[in-house]
């Protein structure tokens, strides 16, 4: 994954955090709503100044969105318990036989 990536997905978890969907964010800083879309899967590169913008509005540190940490660092189990609480009973089976299957 290039930096541009992830960037991108830096931005995308922390508005995801802050509950800002990509419209509004866009509002918010001045661009159009592809802008966003296309910033968090690193087809786009924001200038210092947005970046500075979506970081203000985010409430974070401009350093911050350049922290990437190793995956050998990161607890997947608390994230993936997370998301399995959002889904629906459905969608939790469903990932039970994906896991299932990688055993």
């Amino acid at each position: 994954m290039n930096t541009k990536e992830l960037l991108g997905l830096k931005v995308k978890e922390f508005r995801k955090k802050r509950k800002i969907t990509q419209e509004k964010l866009a509002e918010m800083i001045g661009v159009d709503n592809g802008y966003i879309s296309k910033l968090e899967v690193g087809q786009n590169f924001p200038s210092i100044g947005t970046l500075e913008k979506i970081a203000g509005i985010l409430q974070v540190e401009l350093a911050d969105f350049f922290q990437f940490t190793p995956t050998k660092n990161k607890d997947f189990k608390s994230e993936i318990m997370s998301i399995y609480d959002k889904l629906s009973k459905e969608k939790q089976y469903t990932l039970y036989r994906v896991a299932s299957d990688l055993l």
